[in-house]
């Protein structure tokens, strides 16, 4: 049987996780299916017991309590009846709170009902976030006092000791704090950890040296250009850059200085990029360009413009001026190539300017 649970319980936790893009969501649909499972089994067991001991009404409470968990537990899982979630959650919850509500009113079995409330708060929480949850639980604890304390226990059908009545309340609104702080807590370590997250995946898309997306990161943007090309009926062209003889700047001064020339080659370039253009890193002394919005011929006149803005600076070091030019191959978009094809097709072309001479600007073709 315990087996049975927890492989249910890890079924559903990593189905409803991983059929919602917001964890946050998942995490109140996952607690809200489970506990509808749990809880359809628990008042299904203690309405038989009902039946068995006489207690009928208590009982047609409980059964009912459990097919409407039952049932909110059957669509949450479910993939079809996604737009019913929210409300099967609050189905569960209205439930549960009905019962407890009963629970109070009639006592239970021994007036040992309206301990059950003590789970509500964490339930509650978990169900509806911090601040939704605050407010109901409030809501619950003014008609827990209402039911209590009305003269002539008007609202009640059984008798509670004072004493028994100022320990339950008390009782409850600290399981209503501690859960509330709980909630906070993790709630925060969750914002956190998200934050953290999101910080991690940006940089672990930017080359450490230049700042500029490295290969990971523009993968990303080179699909999300492309898919946008294809639906809307625009082109794009790919452009790769490499610096000519930068192996002879690394022996002759070194792979310091060899860096500081990177770093120098990608502000110049940045700084001759248009608004929609996107610079990367694409590995080494290697840089690919992507021109959205731009034909072949649009293209060679920028990457001209570009050759020569960098032909004409220098990097100075030790009183002496490196100067650095570039070869640069691009390929214009076409519907016979997919994304991967369009860079190697740049890269024939940078070969072809290597071989040419250098200190040029070739299309593919």
């Amino acid at each position: 049987m315990k087996a049975f649970i927890i492989k249910v319980i890890r079924h559903y936790r990593r189905a409803l996780l991983q059929g919602f893009g917001d964890r946050e969501y998942s995490y109140q649909r996952y607690l809200a299916a489970l506990f509808g499972l749990i809880g359809s089994v628990i008042a299904l067991v203690m309405g038989i017991n009902s039946i068995l001991i006489d207690l009928y009404v208590l009982a047609g409470a409980l059964l009912a309590a459990s097919f409407l968990l039952f049932l909110s537990f059957s669509l949450l899982i479910s993939a079809k009846y996604v737009r019913y979630h929210n409300m099967m959650k609050y189905m569960a919850l209205t439930a549960l709170l009905s019962l407890g509500v009963y629970l109070i009113y009639s006592g239970g079995v021994s007036n040992s009902g309206p301990l059950w409330i003590y789970i509500f708060p964490s339930v509650i929480f978990a169900f509806c976030g911090l601040k939704v949850g605050i407010m109901i639980n409030l809501i619950f604890s003014v008609i827990l006092m209402v039911m209590l304390y009305t003269p002539n226990g008007y609202f009640l059908a059984t008798l509670y000791p004072v004493a028994f009545k100022s320990r339950l309340v008390l009782a409850f609104l600290t399981t209503v704090a501690l859960s509330a702080f709980y909630e906070a807590a993790r709630h925060s370590s969750y914002l956190n950890m998200a934050r953290l997250k999101a910080k991690f995946e940006q940089e672990s898309q930017i080359d450490e040296l230049t700042r500029l997306p490295n290969r990971r990161g523009m993968r990303k943007k080179l699909r999300a250009a492309y898919h946008k090309a294809i639906t809307t009926n625009q082109v794009f062209t790919l452009a790769v850059f490499d610096i000519d003889h930068f192996k002879n700047v690394n022996d002759c001064f070194g792979h310091e200085i060899g860096d500081e020339v990177l770093k120098h080659v990608s502000d110049v370039l940045r700084n001759g990029l248009r608004k929609q253009d996107v610079l990367s890193r694409w590995g080494g002394e290697e840089f690919l360009l992507l021109l959205p919005d731009t034909n072949g011929e649009e293209a060679f006149l920028l990457l001209e413009e570009m050759r020569k803005l960098i032909a004409a600076s220098h990097y100075d070091q030790a009183n002496e001026a490196i100067t650095i030019t570039f070869s640069i191959g691009y390929c214009e978009m076409s519907d016979a190539a997919s994304l991967s094809e369009m860079i190697h097709l740049a890269d024939i072309s940078l070969y072809k300017a290597k071989q040419t001479g250098r200190n040029k600007v070739l299309a593919y073709g």
